[in-house]
């Protein structure tokens, strides 16, 4: 039985190896060609060629066909009508490389003049299904899905074109909503049309941040009833209108985009790109009334410092008289119309919006600080002071024991000078209450250095600590507001010197000759010396000509740098000079 089924498989495989050679050469008329699929334009395009930009490019795409062996196929686009058959195309066109790539670049034109040649007419819409006919020679496949594509012909047309600002970002665009005279100017490159006897014309859209183009905020004509590539809003007419649209907390920025879209003829055609921006309506507030330094007068109006952690809360540092005060929104006219006034409401803290509001009295003459709260319709009047706290003092970092021995002075409305002692190398900050901040409008302030500057700018709550310049000593510290957008701080020795032609140490700002004064306390400062007729200043530091005060405009008083101050005759003189009041005398003994 075995030797049976041996001789049953050698006649099975003889028969099979004899037969192997005509059945290859029966089935080897050609090669083998691979499966494809077709890439782009995707499914349902639709292509509106734009006369324009003729030579802007249009590229088909799909996957190679895997050639069997060796020989690698061409392909050749096919398109036909969509009531059509591929089998009649209306289009065929080798791909690029002679039909060897599996791509096809064609200019807007060339596809335009394909189907110009076809008798489609100028600016008509096309319907097509499309394909592509891959060849080696012996066999052709086509890709097993076909694609829709509707394209239209050359009609009207727009160039591209760019936004060119306010350009995209994240930063933040303060305006003023109260003020019809500023305005934002939005600008973009001018396009020009495929047909030149149908002008260009733009309307600018706005969309909330992430928003759909196709549903925006706002849309409006650009200027000159949207011929120019322009458009320009004031800065109440774009605070009226993100209002309107439910930005209605002005003292957080608005996320906002916009683009540009044309049009000529029929022809719509958008800005290449999207610009990002957002806008902060910079809400003023002023302090007005005959309790404050300026009167009842408006254009004169102090302005406050907005809280940096509480937006819609300003404050103010100010000497008030037993008097009363209003808010403004501007220091115009109490008749301008964009005008807001607030007042006392119907208690004492409850701030009211209102031109019959009354005026918020101030009990007694003193140093306050002055806080408005808009969003809650609060005001706070509270005692005004400045103190420096830290590991540099006496009291550590301990609030509580700042007052009065670490305090400092208020020399004029939102400024502060004082004379700390403070220790070498340590660190320190300024403090406005005997208590750490709760984050509330009338909770206490904290005020370090701006995170990577050296310019002596200063701000509230998250900024790095000031560090001791020099030797453990007295030191002159000046909180500084008057630019309520720029707080600063600066640092000097306490040793006030006289220098100048007049002194022994002459001119030179580093001379151990200089006669040093004396501190008497409450800013005053004297000293004894003898001094020849001549010219002479006070010193603020050694070394450096920074700090230094000068004669001011009125006789006895000084200002900062000023002119040079002179003694007429040689001798022994007693000069005080007082800091805080900024006045001086010169007494010959």
């Amino acid at each position: 039985m075995k030797n049976k089924l041996f001789y049953l498989l050698l006649s099975v495989s003889v028969i099979i190896f004899g037969c192997k050679k005509i059945d290859f050469d029966e089935a080897s008329k050609g090669e083998a060609l691979g499966t494809f699929s077709l890439s782009a334009p995707q499914n349902n395009a639709m292509l509106v060629l734009n006369s324009a930009t003729p030579n802007a490019q249009v590229q088909i795409s799909w996957s190679a066909a895997k050639p069997g062996v060796s020989t690698a196929p061409t392909y050749t686009f096919v398109a036909a009508l969509k009531t059509g058959s591929l089998t009649q195309p209306l289009l065929e066109i080798p791909s690029d490389d002679n039909g060897k790539s599996n791509k096809l670049t064609l200019t807007q034109k060339q596809l335009d003049d394909a189907l110009k040649g076809k008798g489609v007419a100028e600016g008509a819409k096309t319907d097509l299904i499309w394909n592509v006919r891959a060849d080696n020679g012996t066999k052709k496949e086509m890709a097993s899905l076909s694609y829709n594509i509707s394209i239209t012909r050359f009609g009207d047309g727009i160039s591209n074109f760019l936004l060119y600002g306010p350009v995209s970002s994240a930063n933040n665009i303060e305006i003023n909503p109260n003020s019809t005279t500023d305005v934002l100017t939005f600008k973009w490159q001018k396009a020009f049309p495929g047909k030149s006897t149908n002008p260009v014309t733009y309307k600018i859209k706005f969309v909330a941040e992430g928003g759909s183009f196709d549903a925006p905020i706002f849309e409006a004509a650009s200027n000159n009833s949207g011929s120019d590539s322009t458009f320009t809003i004031s800065y109440q007419a774009m605070d009226q209108m993100l209002t309107a649209k439910g930005f209605s907390d002005q003292s957080s920025a608005a996320k906002l985009q916009w683009t540009v879209e044309a049009k000529s003829g029929t022809y719509t055609k958008t800005s290449d790109y999207v610009n990002n921006l957002s806008i902060v309506r910079e809400v003023k507030l002023f302090m007005v009334g005959g309790a404050t330094p300026i009167g009842w007068n408006p254009p004169q109006a102090i302005q406050m410092i907005p809280d940096k952690n509480l937006p819609g809360t300003f404050y103010s540092y100010v000497y008030l008289t037993q008097d009363g005060m209003k808010f403004l929104s501007e220091n115009t006219d109490w008749s301008t119309p964009s005008q807001k006034i607030y007042g006392k409401g119907s208690a004492d803290g409850i701030l009211l919006q209102s031109g019959g509001s009354a005026n918020i009295d101030i009990p007694a003459a003193g140093y306050y600080r002055v806080s408005a709260d808009l969003k809650n319709n609060k005001y706070y009047i509270q005692q005004g002071r400045m103190a420096a706290v830290g590991a540099a003092t006496a009291a550590g970092w301990n609030p509580g024991s700042v007052f009065p021995t670490q305090a400092l002075t208020l020399i004029g409305t939102n400024k502060f000078m004082g004379f700390v002692t403070l220790t070498a190398g340590q660190e320190w900050k300024f403090i406005d209450g005997a208590a750490w901040g709760d984050g509330t409008a009338n909770g206490s302030k904290d005020f370090g250095k701006v995170k990577g500057k050296t310019d002596g700018s200063i701000t509230q709550g998250d900024a790095d600590n000031m560090t001791v310049p020099g030797a453990t000593a007295l030191y002159r510290l000046i909180w500084d507001g008057t630019n309520i957008k720029n707080l600063k701080y600066q640092i000097t020795t306490g040793t006030l010197y006289l220098i100048g032609a007049a002194t022994a140490g002459g001119w030179d700002n580093n001379n151990a000759a200089l006669p040093a004064m004396s501190y008497q306390g409450n800013g005053v400062w004297r000293v004894t010396a003898n001094l020849t007729a001549g010219e002479f200043k006070f010193l603020l530091q050694k070394g450096t000509w920074d700090y230094s005060y000068g004669a001011g405009a009125t006789a006895g008083t000084v200002v900062d740098g000023g002119g040079n101050l002179s003694v007429a005759t040689s001798g022994n003189y007693t000069i005080t000079l007082n800091e805080f009041t900024k006045t001086y005398t010169v007494v010959k003994n």
